[in-house]
C-alpha cells in the first residue's frame, strides 16, 4: 500500500467510525470536505444529501450527493457534488449527473425521488426570487485515477468532460494533492524575496528624474508605484508556488478565490490580453495590483540602466483576479509555444508595512468591486485564538481557517468540530437575537464581527476585542450547545416536517430565549430538550397559521423565504410572549 492510499484510508476509517457509516458514504464526506475545505461534521450536517436516520428516504436524493451554497456578497455559487467510490470513470454517470442538476435547479423540473434534496431546491428557488444570481459548479469525484493504465478510458473521458471552474472531475490524485496543499498551507510561509523590475519611462528617455518609479512615505508606510511586464507578475506566482506549493500565502489578505472565466470581468480581461491590438492598452484598462510586503529596498539610482526593487514576502491584497487571469493566459499561450504577454504591462502599487491595521485598511479600500472574505480576515483575531483554546479544553475543535480540519491535529483528537463562521452565525441568531440575519447572510454576520473586533467604538467591541476576560467565550460555548441540539433534531425530523431544515436559526433563537434567564440550563440535557420542544411547538403553530393564511389568499408559501425575513422572529415573539429588549448589547457586555 502506498502512502497515498494509507493516508486516505486513514481518513475514511476515521469518518466511518465518527458517523457510523460505510466506506462509500465516508468517501462522499471526505471528498466533499477536501473540495469545500469544510469540516467533516459540517459536510455531514449541511452539505451531504442522504438519509441519516429515516430509512424510508433511501434513494430519494435526486441522484445528487452534496449541495453547498457559497455566499459571494452580491451573488451565490452553488456547488453540486456526485461522488463515486470506484476506480473507473463512466461517461453515462457524468451525463446523468449534469442532467439531474440542470433539470432540478436550472430548469425547475419536478421529479420523483427528490425528497431529501427538496430543502436545497427550495433554497435555490428563493434566492432566485430574491434576485440573486446563482452560478452553478459541478463536481464529479471518483476514487480512481485519470492515468490508471488498467482503466485506459478514464483519461479520454476526463479530457472530454473536465472544464475547470465549471464541470470539474476530481480523481483520487487530485484529492490527495488538494489535501497535501491544505496541510502545507497551515504551516508557516517560507520566505519569499522577489525582485521587481520597474519599467523605465518611455516619455523621458533617460528617466533620470524617476518617472518610471514613484516613491513616497506616509507615517511608517513606504510606497512605490511603477509598472512591470505582465509575465514578471507570473514569475512572482511561480516563485510562490515553488516555495510554498499553494496560492494561499500570496493572496492571504485578499478577497475570495479565483472566479474563473465564467464571470464577465475576467472574460473581458482575457479578451484584452489575447488581442494584440488591445493588449498594449492593458495598464490603461486595468486597475493593476496592490501588494503589501514586509520590507522593500528602494533603489536610489538606476543600475545598468534599470531599476531593481527587492521585496520581502509580498502579498497581493488587491488584484487576485488580474493576477490569476494573466497567469492562466500565459500558461495557455506557453502550451502553444508562444508568449502572448509580450509587451503587456501591469501597474503595481507596493507598500512596505507590518501594521496589521494599515494592511486591513489598504485591503478594504482597494477592494471596492469584490466582497471581502471576512471569515479569513477574522481568523487570526485574538478572540478567535482564545476561543480555539477554550473549545479544545471542552473537547471541540474550533476551526478558524478553511482546510484546517485536514492538518490540525486537535481536530483529529477531539470529539467534535465546528467552523468559526457557523458558530458565530448561531451566536448572532441566539445571543444577538437576529436569527433572520444569521440565516440570510453569513457575510453580513462576519462583517459585523470583523468591524466589532477592529473598531473600538463599535457596540460589540468589548466582546470581540480579544481581551481574555471577554464574556464572548462562554456565550460561544452556549451557542455551540444550542446549535448541536437543533442540528441533531433536524436529522430526526427531516421527513416529518418539511420546514425543519429551514428553521434551525429561529429554533436556536427560541431555545435561547426560553433559557435566557437560566443559561446554565443549556448544560442540562433535560432542560435543553424542554426548551427545544417549547420552541418547536411555537414554531409549528406559527407555520400552521401562515399556511392557512396563504391558502385563503391563494398564494404559495416558501419556508426558505419566510425564515429569511424578520417577520418570523416578530411572530415567534408574539406567540411565545417575548417582549423586544432594547438593552441586548448591554446584557451581552455584562456576561449574560
Amino acid at each position: 500500500m502506498d502512502n497515498k492510499q494509507l493516508f486516505i484510508d486513514g481518513y475514511l476509517s476515521r469518518i466511518s467510525e465518527q458517523f457510523g457509516i460505510n466506506k462509500d458514504t465516508a468517501f462522499e464526506i471526505f471528498s466533499i470536505a477536501a473540495i469545500t475545505e469544510r469540516p467533516f461534521q459540517e459536510v455531514y450536517d449541511d452539505i451531504q444529501i442522504r438519509q441519516k436516520l429515516d430509512t424510508n428516504l433511501k434513494g430519494k436524493d435526486g441522484g445528487i450527493d452534496g449541495v453547498a451554497f457559497v455566499e459571494q456578497g452580491g451573488y451565490y455559487t452553488l456547488m453540486v457534488f456526485q461522488c463515486k467510490n470506484s476506480l473507473s470513470l463512466k461517461a453515462n454517470q457524468l451525463d446523468k449527473f449534469r442532467h439531474d442538476v440542470d433539470d432540478l435547479f436550472v430548469y425547475g423540473i419536478d421529479k420523483l425521488h427528490t425528497e431529501l434534496l427538496q430543502p436545497k431546491i427550495n433554497e435555490y428557488q428563493q434566492l432566485s426570487k430574491d434576485g440573486f444570481i446563482i452560478e452553478i459548479k459541478y463536481y464529479f469525484i471518483y476514487a480512481g485515477a485519470n492515468n490508471d493504465p488498467n482503466y485506459a478510458a478514464n483519461n479520454n473521458i476526463y479530457q472530454a468532460y473536465h472544464k475547470p471552474d465549471e464541470y470539474e472531475i476530481w480523481d483520487i490524485e487530485a484529492i490527495y494533492q488538494k489535501i497535501s496543499q491544505l496541510i502545507k498551507a497551515q504551516a508557516k510561509r517560507k520566505d519569499i524575496k522577489f525582485i521587481f523590475n520597474p519599467q523605465l519611462s518611455n516619455i523621458v528617455i533617460s528617466d533620470r528624474q524617476g518617472q518610471g518609479l514613484y516613491t513616497y512615505s506616509v507615517g511608517n508606510v513606504r510606497a512605490a508605484n511603477f509598472r512591470i511586464a505582465a509575465d514578471e507578475l507570473c514569475q512572482l506566482v511561480e516563485q510562490e508556488l515553488v516555495a510554498n506549493n499553494t496560492y494561499k500565502f500570496l493572496f492571504s489578505d485578499n478577497i475570495r478565490s479565483f472566479l474563473g472565466f465564467k464571470v464577465r470581468p475576467n472574460q473581458r480581461m482575457k479578451g484584452t490580453l489575447t488581442d494584440p491590438d488591445a493588449a498594449i492598452y492593458f495598464p490603461l484598462l486595468n486597475n493593476g495590483v496592490t501588494i503589501i510586503c514586509e520590507k522593500m529596498e528602494i533603489p536610489a539610482t538606476l543600475q545598468n540602466g534599470k531599476y531593481i526593487l527587492p521585496a520581502h514576502n509580498p502579498i497581493i491584497v488587491n488584484g487576485l483576479q488580474t493576477t490569476r487571469v494573466i497567469y492562466e493566459v500565459l500558461k495557455e499561450s506557453k502550451r502553444r509555444g508562444i508568449n502572448s504577454l509580450h509587451n503587456v504591462f501591469v501597474n503595481v502599487r507596493l507598500y512596505e508595512t507590518s501594521d496589521t491595521e494599515i494592511v486591513e485598511k489598504i485591503t478594504d479600500a482597494t477592494n471596492t468591486q469584490t466582497p471581502i472574505s471576512y471569515k479569513d480576515k477574522v481568523s487570526n483575531k485574538d478572540f478567535n485564538l482564545y476561543a480555539k483554546e477554550i473549545f479544545a479544553n471542552n473537547g471541540i475543535a474550533y476551526i478558524t481557517k478553511r482546510g484546517e480540519v485536514f492538518s490540525n491535529h486537535l481536530s483529529k483528537q477531539l470529539k467534535s468540530t465546528i467552523e468559526s463562521d457557523t458558530l458565530l452565525r448561531f451566536w448572532y441568531a441566539t445571543f444577538y437575537e437576529q436569527p433572520e440575519t444569521a440565516k440570510n447572510s453569513v457575510y453580513e454576520v462576519m462583517e459585523a464581527v470583523f468591524d466589532a473586533a477592529n473598531n473600538n467604538v463599535h457596540p460589540l467591541h468589548e466582546l470581540f476585542n480579544g481581551e481574555k476576560d471577554s464574556p464572548i467565550y462562554q456565550q460561544l460555548l452556549y451557542a455551540y450547545k444550542i446549535y448541536r441540539c437543533v442540528q441533531g433534531k433536524k436529522e430526526t425530523q427531516q421527513n416529518a416536517r418539511g420546514y425543519n431544515s429551514h428553521a434551525i436559526e429561529l429554533l436556536a433563537y427560541g431555545v435561547y430565549k426560553y433559557l435566557e434567564d437560566d443559561l446554565v440550563g443549556i448544560n442540562n440535557p433535560d432542560r435543553l430538550e424542554e426548551a427545544y420542544q417549547f420552541a418547536f411547538n411555537m414554531m409549528a403553530q406559527i407555520i400552521k397559521a401562515q399556511l392557512e393564511l396563504y391558502r385563503q389568499q391563494g398564494k404559495s408559501f416558501s419556508y426558505s423565504g419566510y425564515f429569511r425575513k424578520s417577520k418570523c422572529r416578530f411572530e415567534y415573539n408574539i406567540r411565545a410572549g417575548i417582549i423586544d429588549d432594547d438593552s441586548i448589547v448591554e446584557k451581552l457586555k455584562k456576561g449574560h
